[in-house]
């Protein structure tokens, strides 16, 4: 009887210890109002605030990129737009699978949501012209935009980022915009004159 009991608390003891074990791999996410171990790994807002811009980002050029290729344009311009929706849709997936990768999530802070006002008034403004006066105004944006983006990956967002594969992106997002911004010169240096 003795030996039983033991067994049966030996038992009982393995049943729990594998129980805890499981627990501790995979716990509940937290319920509502429950208070979270501040000591866990969480994303920081600065890799949050840099992949939430570059999405902001690539989806303004690929609206852009889609509404110049509407208008009418020179071949280099088209061309030029299709290049910028096919690098910023690639750009986009990647942010996208990274966000899902380092758990890092896509958020609305007040300088994505500012970028983003600026972003659609821009486009509403090009969508009201045509032709050269289009294509002008197209390559000015460009040019300006991607300035801009370079400024803000440099000033803020590699500097505030902490997760390597996020700052490797930022990195590579760099070296594309740089490109992205050079031929948009180039082909506004030789557009025609308003």
């Amino acid at each position: 009887m003795i030996v039983t009991n033991y067994l049966c608390a030996f038992a009982t003891g393995i049943a729990l210890a594998a129980v805890s074990g499981a627990i501790a791999q995979n716990p509940a996410p937290p319920e509502r109002g429950e208070v979270v171990d501040a000591a866990a790994p969480q994303p920081a807002a600065g890799d949050a605030e840099a992949l939430s811009t570059l999405v902001a980002v690539n989806k303004h050029e690929i609206a852009a990129a889609e509404l110049a290729q509407s208008k009418e344009v020179d071949a280099a311009t088209r061309d030029y737009a299709k290049m910028l929706e096919r690098d910023h849709r690639a750009n986009l997936e990647k942010v996208e699978n990274l966000s899902k990768l380092t758990k890092t999530p896509i958020t609305e802070s007040p300088d994505v949501a500012q970028l983003k006002n600026k972003a659609a008034a821009e486009r509403a403004t090009l969508a009201k012209l045509d032709g050269s006066a289009f294509q002008t105004a197209y390559l000015d944006a460009m040019v300006q935009g991607h300035a801009e983006v370079l400024s803000r990956i440099d000033g803020k967002l590699l500097p505030g980022s902490s997760d390597a594969a996020v700052q490797q992106h930022l990195r590579s997002t760099r070296e594309s915009v740089s490109k992205h911004l050079a031929k948009a010169k180039e082909l506004r240096g030789s557009a025609p004159a308003r």
